[in-house]
């Protein structure tokens, strides 16, 4: 299951973004729901994380809980309106960090299948001619390229496993 650790964060990530949320619910609603925008984001953007990104609809909805956090409260009617938006944004992060990690398990599952019917014949194949030699050279007890191939196999696999059907490239799983 490398794939999926990949795709999700490891498990100290976790906790400190679980940390973050109860800490929220410690305060106020609406500071719990954007700890949970926060939170959701780094669990969507975590294969990207060179490129920290909250989203638009993550953004938006901090801003709408900033403005109705500062403005003042005239009424009760206010304050309901606040409270239901942190709870419809508290559930549309709940539901897109589950979202995430549900397509990343499923496409890690498709990945590691794809690996695991391929023969090393076929995986050699997939590789360009450099890193097909440096794969026999590995078989053989070379490990001084391991990391690197490792890398270019996973990029192999990957690439026959998504690739369309019709180019007779994809591994049927």
């Amino acid at each position: 299951m490398g794939y999926l650790r990949r795709a999700v964060p490891p498990p100290w990530v976790w906790t400190a973004l679980v940390a973050l949320v109860a800490a929220g619910c410690l305060i106020e609603l609406p500071v719990t729901a954007a700890a949970a925008l926060v939170a959701s984001a780094v669990v969507v953007h975590w294969p990207r994380r060179k490129r920290p990104s909250l989203g638009y609809w993550r953004l938006l909805g901090l801003l709408l809980l900033a403005v109705l956090a500062w403005a003042p409260e005239p009424d009760v009617l206010s304050q309901w309106f606040e409270h239901g938006l942190a709870i419809a944004l508290l559930a549309l992060a709940m539901v897109s960090a589950l979202t995430h990690v549900l397509q990343a398990r499923r496409l890690s599952r498709r990945l590691q299948q794809a690996a695991d019917a391929m023969d090393d014949s076929r995986l050699l194949a997939l590789l360009p001619g450099e890193a097909a030699t440096l794969a026999n050279r590995w078989r053989a007890g070379d490990d001084s390229h391991a990391d690197e191939l490792a890398v270019v196999m996973h990029l192999a696999v990957m690439h026959a496993a998504l690739s369309p059907r019709k180019q007779g490239g994809a591994v049927d799983v």
